[in-house]
């Protein structure tokens, strides 16, 4: 089994209308959102990574061209498929929101990527003063369910003497 596959289409809805919402300049962007199933935790901080985006480079955009779409994909946004399980609905939006502040269009109408102004983005800090911590107690929630999964999954293979 991979270990990606593509977002459903609720998934990509809501990526497609956070877009509309906050973002005009990427409205002509070509977005594609892909589950990870792999979870990246950094053990010295005790979190979980639960997206990322990057550019698309020239291989991706030539393999996702299309009748529809002559000049293939922009970017490509990847979740954390445990994140995405755990978080509420809000979290998801703040998820996608947080990875599409990465996106921005250049005076040349070209698609880049920057990195945060902070740990997170200004802007994104001032959308979730009512609960500022949102991202920390998913995390915490994420590691731990990992931790647990992991734990399930040796336990498994030592009482089939894997």
């Amino acid at each position: 089994m991979s270990r990606f596959y593509e977002a459903d289409q609720k998934i990509q809805d809501l990526a497609a209308k956070v877009v509309y919402d906050r973002f005009p300049a990427l409205r002509g962007a070509k977005i594609k959102v892909v589950m990870d199933s792999k979870p990246k935790v950094d053990k010295l901080l005790g979190r979980m990574t639960f997206a990322y985006i990057k550019l698309a480079n020239e291989v991706e955009k030539f393999l996702s061209k299309s009748g529809v779409n002559l000049n293939g994909l922009d970017y490509l946004m990847f979740i954390n498929d445990l994140v995405w399980e755990l978080a509420s609905d809000k979290d998801k939006l703040r998820i996608i929101s947080h990875e599409l502040r990465h996106a921005f269009v250049d005076e040349e109408g070209d698609y880049k990527l920057v990195r945060h102004d902070i740990e997170d983005f200004f802007a994104e800090v001032e959308l979730n003063k009512d609960d500022p911590m949102w991202g920390q107690a998913l995390s915490t929630v994420a590691v731990a369910k990992f931790e647990q999964m992991k734990a399930e999954e040796r336990a498994q293979k030592k009482a089939t003497g894997q």
